[in-house]
């Protein structure tokens, strides 16, 4: 009979232990709430990605519209201003280029043929040929500088589309404060200054 008690005590204890909690209604809330931000889908929020990765394929496909895309019209004029002068700078050296060597192969031919009329007896053949080659060598670098906008004006565009993404806090506040003579543990006597940032 004694044995009975105890066994039907141990039982009804064991279910109260395992009887249900009384409701609560913020602890339901906030249960709630971190399953929903759970199943919030990240996969769509493509801003972190799409912004740099588009305005590098503008800028691949036309110089300027990746400054042009994130809003930087300064920087585009910089490019489409150095496009400008680019194309100046190869026509130039490209004429002069072809005119020189033009004066060159009529000199040769006059020193070799003399039925050949010498149409710039003026200069010599060393300068011609020294011109020839200064604008040859102009028109070279004027296409490497073509590359190289082309390059950076991408790397730009990529860089500044990456740095729209950080957001600045304005509420931020920078202390100095100078250390003279201060003693601390460890490190000793020193003068120096504090530089602390906080976030409001």
């Amino acid at each position: 009979m004694k044995q009975g008690c105890v066994f039907f005590v141990l039982m009804a204890l064991t279910a109260l232990s395992y009887a249900q909690m009384p409701y609560d209604a913020a602890y339901a809330e906030s249960i709630s709430q971190s399953n929903s931000i759970a199943q919030i889908d990240f996969s769509k929020d493509s801003t972190t990605w799409q912004r740099p990765k588009k305005a590098t394929v503008l800028a691949m496909l036309l110089p300027g519209a990746g400054q042009l895309y994130n809003k930087k019209y300064l920087k585009a004029s910089v490019v489409y201003a150095g496009i400008g002068g680019l194309i100046y700078s190869y026509r130039f050296n490209k004429d002069s280029l072809a005119t020189y060597q033009a004066i060159l192969v009529n000199k040769i031919q006059s020193a070799n043929d003399t039925s050949v009329v010498d149409e710039f007896p003026l200069l010599t053949t060393a300068g011609v040929t020294s011109n020839r080659d200064f604008y040859r060598r102009n028109r070279d670098f004027t296409i490497i500088g073509f590359v190289a906008l082309y390059a950076l004006q991408i790397i730009d565009a990529n860089v500044d589309a990456h740095l729209r993404e950080f957001e600045i806090n304005k509420d931020l506040s920078l202390r100095i404060s100078p250390d003279l003579m201060r003693t601390r543990p460890g490190i000793g006597t020193y003068t120096g200054a504090t530089l602390t940032l906080r976030l409001k």
